[in-house]
């Protein structure tokens, strides 16, 4: 019997809690998506409407309630999906060893450094470093266009600001640069700037 419950452990019994906060979640993007679709998907001019954002983001609020509510009531004990903030909790659990283990590292100078190696003065340092690019960003748009500037600018925050290595900031650059481009420029058909150069 028991080697039985251990391969087929029995239905998860979801706290109350965790049902109503996930339904009403559910509801609210629900109404999210009605209220959408009545502000209109498109315009005669066959171009986004203002009710798109707010329709896709309902829906999708709404499914991934209904798919959670689904989960609590069906996932097995003892397995991954047993309750709504598991997979939240492993990654803070994660999180905090890092921080641990990397709380007694320090620089060259003697300062302590966080888990990036960034010292309390690069961290200061950080938020006026990221205005001053995305300002230098903007400024170029009507010479590079947006794309290609916001890219340059996420690519360089990436590797200097947040010192990853630059093979990993060009993919993550790359992906973003289509993801808008895709979306917005051929879904969407949201008209941007492409600038001097007239590129993308």
């Amino acid at each position: 019997m028991n080697t039985v419950t251990a391969k087929n452990p029995p239905r998860n019994r979801p706290e109350v809690s965790d049902v109503i906060g996930t339904a009403i979640l559910g509801v609210v993007g629900a109404v999210a998506a009605v209220m959408g679709i009545g502000y209109g998907l498109s315009v005669d001019s066959g171009e986004v409407g203002p009710g798109l954002l707010p329709f896709l983001t309902g829906t999708f609020i709404f499914l991934a309630s209904v798919a959670e509510i689904f989960r609590l009531f069906f996932a097995r004990v003892g397995t991954s999906g047993g309750r709504i903030m598991s997979a939240v909790e492993d990654i803070e659990a994660t999180a905090a060893e890092s921080i641990d283990s990397a709380s007694e590292a320090v620089s060259a100078d003697g300062d302590e450094v966080d888990t990036f190696g960034r010292t309390e003065k690069q961290r200061n340092r950080a938020p006026f470093v990221i205005f001053a690019t995305f300002g230098v960003a903007l400024a170029l748009v009507p010479v590079l266009g947006l794309i290609i500037a916001l890219s340059l600018a996420i690519l360089f925050l990436l590797i200097v600001v947040e010192k990853q290595k630059w093979w990993t900031s060009a993919a993550a650059t790359l992906g973003a640069a289509v993801f808008v481009y895709i979306v917005f420029g051929l879904v969407l058909s949201v008209p941007m700037p492409t600038g001097m150069l007239g590129l993308i």
